[in-house]
This record gives structure tokens, C-alpha cells and sequence, in this order.
């Protein structure tokens, strides 16, 4: 009888620290976020476009069956990386509570962000779920990686063969692919490139591309066009491509000159009505259940775990031999990103892109 009360007493301990023990988190730290959750209630997020009803519902049961908390999410979806962040610096310098307590921005936007001084640094290791790779944490604390890409070229293998299609950005210049070519418009990615190839050698490979009349839209844009066949290449994010071949559009990746990925990671913001609870959402995010979350739902991998595109693309470029960078370890490029070459740079490609 004696063991049976103990044993009781032991359940009765572990379920009024917070619920924490029924859920399988057994850190201290992780138990005062999840109560912090629970009497907030609540978050305001801005996340991945394609979360969008459903997803966001899956959301909701997913932190609620794992953490016992049920919270109402009040969902934007992200449109402009740079328009959001110019925003949410804005507010933090007038001093107005920020619109959304956990906001996903990429690196390159995130490096500045964390200048800004607009994210929150928190000591995720103590709150992450088990089998969470420790390279979701990014900028030393200020954000935990949601997904990844990488960047590079889709082509229809039913209308280039493998022998022809471009392999290089420089490819793309080839009177050939003369209106045949869809491109994407944002101007940081090219920047990326620029820094690693070099700035010159990029900048005239973009202007002799754009002689070859490409068509400039946006991802969603670009995929819808190439989907239906009206052109046979698309420069692209990873992401986009595996969205083609779930929906049976034939499809082959290239990653041109180099294998280049980029971290897309949600951040905290200082003064946020709901800390807690948006943490909350973060660790959920960046842990497996929010890896096979992410894939399923808006189609987005991530190269820090096994079994998804973007680890498969990152092996592939390897046993390739390309030369393999992510752009927080390229030295130097996230300062030179910040820096008024960067700018210069950055507005130089986008007088290109419009054929200035």
C-alpha cells in the first residue's frame, strides 16, 4: 500500500509541475514557457505563406497534443522578407508594441534584424524537444531555423535533355534559352552569388542573361508558369521545385555553380505581447515533429534533418563535387550584406532585373 501511495505521489508531482511530465518535456526551463503559454493564451504570428488555413489548425493540435496547450493563433502570412522587417523596425523605433510576437525572416533579412536589435536572444538549448538537431539555433540565440532552401534551377526533362540543360548561372546566357527562361526578382539572392563568384563577374552575367528576355516574377508566379508549360526553366528556390514533382510536373534540380543555402528561421521579438507563447511555437517548429509538419503542410525541408529534398539536394551537390555553402558561414557576406557596397550592389541587380 505504502508503494502505491509513493507511486501516486510521484504522478501527482510530475502533472502539477505544469502539466510538463504528461507531455513529455521534462526541463525546468521548458515547464515556466509552457505555464507562461498557457496564461497567455494566445500568439501573433507572421509564418510561411502556405500555412494558410489547414496548416495553421495542424499547428494548433500540434502544440496542443505535445505541450498541453491549446493556443489561438492569429496567423499572417509572410509576403516580402525586406517589407516586414522594415516594418518591425519601425515599431521598435517609435517605441509601438510589435504586430507579431514570432516573425520568420531569412538570413540575410535576419542579419539585419538582429542589428536592428528588433529579436529577442533566448537560451533555446534547455527548451528544444528530443532529436532536435542543435543547428536550428541561429545568430548565437536571436532565432530558431524553421526550414531551409536552396537556390538554383528547375527544367523540364521532357523538353532539355540532361546533356543540355544550363548548369551554371552563365549557361542561362546562351542566345538558345532565348525566351525560355523564368527568373526570380529578389535581389538578395543574386547578391549572394555575386559575394561568392564575384561581384563583376555576376553583375555581367545578369545583364547577358536579361538579353535573353526572361520573364521576372515571383516564385509562385514563375512555378504556376513553368507548371504550365510555357517555359522549360525556372531560377528558383528548392522549395518550389519539390512542389512541382509532388504535383507530377516533370522535373529535374540544378544547383548552378555552387550549392547555396539559406536558413529561414523565426525570431521572438523584443517587447512581444506574448514571449511564451511564441516560443513556444518556435520549438515546435524547429523540432521533428515541425520538420515533418513543415514538409507535409507547406512543402519546405530542411537540410538539418535526414529524408527530405533539402537533404537530398545538399548530398547530391556534395557527390557532385560543387563547392557547398550556407550563407551564415560564407565569411564576410552577411557583413558585406550590411554594408553600403552591399546596398549598392543590391540596387545595381535590381536596375538590372528591370533592364535599366
Amino acid at each position: 500500500m505504502r508503494k502505491i501511495l509513493v507511486l501516486l505521489g510521484v504522478i501527482l508531482l510530475a502533472w502539477s509541475w505544469g502539466g510538463v511530465q504528461a507531455f513529455g518535456a521534462t526541463s525546468p526551463a521548458l515547464s515556466r514557457v509552457i505555464e507562461g503559454a498557457k496564461r497567455e493564451g494566445r500568439v501573433a504570428v507572421m509564418l510561411h505563406a502556405s500555412l494558410y488555413g489547414k496548416g495553421i489548425e495542424r499547428l494548433r493540435r500540434g502544440v496542443a497534443e505535445k505541450y498541453g496547450v491549446d493556443l489561438q493563433i492569429d496567423y499572417t502570412p509572410v509576403r516580402s522578407y525586406p517589407e516586414h522587417l522594415v516594418k518591425a523596425i519601425t515599431e521598435h523605433k517609435t517605441g509601438a508594441a510589435p504586430t507579431f510576437d514570432l516573425m520568420i525572416l531569412s538570413d540575410a533579412t535576419l542579419a539585419r534584424a538582429v542589428a536592428a536589435g528588433i529579436t529577442e536572444k533566448v537560451d533555446w538549448k534547455p527548451l528544444l524537444a528530443e532529436g532536435t538537431p542543435p543547428q536550428v539555433i541561429q545568430f548565437d540565440g536571436n532565432a530558431l531555423s524553421e526550414h531551409t532552401n536552396h537556390y538554383g534551377f528547375v527544367y523540364n526533362p521532357n523538353v532539355i535533355s540532361a546533356q543540355e540543360a544550363p548548369k551554371s548561372l552563365k549557361d542561362l546566357a546562351n542566345p538558345k534559352w532565348r525566351g525560355k527562361i523564368a527568373i526570380h526578382p529578389y535581389t538578395t539572392i543574386y547578391l549572394n552569388f555575386a559575394y561568392v563568384l564575384g561581384i563583376d563577374k555576376t553583375l555581367s552575367t545578369l545583364r547577358e542573361i536579361m538579353k535573353n528576355d526572361p520573364v521576372v516574377d515571383t516564385y509562385a508566379t514563375g512555378l504556376t508558369r513553368y507548371m504550365a508549360g510555357e517555359y522549360p526553366i525556372l531560377l528558383t528556390a528548392s522549395s518550389f521545385y519539390w512542389e512541382a514533382k509532388k504535383k507530377g510536373v516533370p522535373a529535374q534540380w540544378v544547383s548552378p555553380d555552387i550549392s547555396l543555402s539559406t536558413v529561414h528561421a523565426v525570431y521572438v521579438a523584443k517587447g512581444a505581447r506574448r514571449p511564451n507563447a511564441a516560443k513556444l511555437l518556435a520549438v515546435f517548429l524547429a523540432s521533428p515533429e515541425g520538420d515533418k509538419y513543415m514538409i507535409e503542410e507547406a512543402g519546405a525541408g530542411s537540410v538539418f534533418y535526414p529524408g527530405n529534398f533539402e537533404h537530398d539536394i545538399d548530398q547530391a551537390d556534395r557527390k557532385l563535387g560543387l563547392k557547398v555553402y550556407a550563407v551564415q558561414q560564407v565569411p564576410g557576406l552577411l557583413d558585406f550584406m550590411l554594408s553600403e557596397k552591399g546596398a549598392q550592389t543590391e540596387r545595381e541587380i535590381g536596375q538590372i532585373l528591370k533592364g535599366q
